[in-house]
């Protein structure tokens, strides 16, 4: 199950919410495009404000890395008109919309930028992460954004194409955000991470007395709650002092007769909390 509050952002729910009209993931881009402010803090306390009947998912700031969510991904957000009868803020099984505090031209720290692409683009590999983690995928069905000019896709592209898309590319909308864009797709895809408890390998696998890894870090979890029937170890052999000691544990989650006689199940293997190891 995905997180439908991005990691990292601070949380700002604005209520309010409403269902998704399934189909392909997407995500919609933006600029804030003020030209009299240029601040994180003020565009915030405008969609929390004043501004929250068009507020996004994501609010942005690519030279901070400041990062503010309004609604949860499976959510609608507010920041797109219809297209007739299509209610495209609803299109997809989620349609996340990020606002860039960006306007085209903006002077930062002296320098003036001239397009997002330009920007530090701090925080833009952890949204890419989140996003892929949707099930958004790394493509632009209207390819990617090149200028501050209307592009358009076909109404039946939008509805049956999930990925990237520019406001600039959104049926029924006018506005010609979010402009070049930098390359959303070289943000590396992370190694899949380790889970943090071992699996449960199956009651038929203790019964073959296995020499494992597994065995050595179930027994550590079992002295640690204070069910040890260990003389020695323990150690990655399974024995009858493994058995008695997971009997032992199993009386304790109060189980009696049959249900403990110290062959793990995955009930009790799960409320054990054996660490993740690699060897099996």
């Amino acid at each position: 199950m995905p997180e439908l509050w991005m990691p990292g952002a601070t949380r700002h729910a604005l209520g309010n919410e409403g269902t998704m009209n399934g189909g392909p993931a997407r995500a919609v881009w933006h600029i804030t495009s003020n030209d009299s402010d240029w601040t994180f803090k003020n565009e915030h306390g405008w969609f929390t404000g004043g501004g929250a009947g068009v507020a996004p998912h994501l609010l942005w700031e690519p030279f901070t890395g400041e990062i503010a969510q309004y609604f949860p991904a499976d959510s609608r957000s507010l920041s797109l008109a219809n297209a007739g009868d299509v209610r495209t803020n609803r299109t997809g099984k989620y349609c996340i919309q990020i606002e860039t505090v960006f306007t085209a031209g903006e002077t930062v720290g002296g320098k003036k930028y001239a397009t997002v692409r330009d920007t530090p683009c701090k925080g833009l590999d952890k949204i890419v992460t989140w996003l892929r983690s949707l099930g958004i995928t790394d493509a632009w069905p209207g390819g990617a954004p090149t200028a501050f000019v209307r592009d358009t896709v076909s109404l039946s592209t939008w509805l049956s194409e999930g990925g990237h898309y520019g406001h600039n590319q959104v049926p029924g909308n006018s506005h010609v955000d979010p402009g070049p864009m930098p390359n959303l797709f070289a943000v590396p895809v992370p190694e899949a991470t380790q889970p943090v408890r071992q699996p449960f390998p199956g009651a038929a696998w203790f019964r073959k007395e296995p020499r494992s890894a597994i065995v050595t870090a179930m027994g550590r979890r079992l002295v640690a709650v204070g069910c040890s029937a260990y003389e020695d170890g323990p150690g990655p052999q399974w024995t009858e002092a493994d058995r008695r000691s997971y009997a032992k544990w199993q009386r304790k989650l109060g189980y009696t007769g049959a249900a403990a006689d110290g062959w793990p199940g995955a009930k009790s293997w799960a409320a054990l909390k054996v660490p993740f190891v690699k060897e099996v």
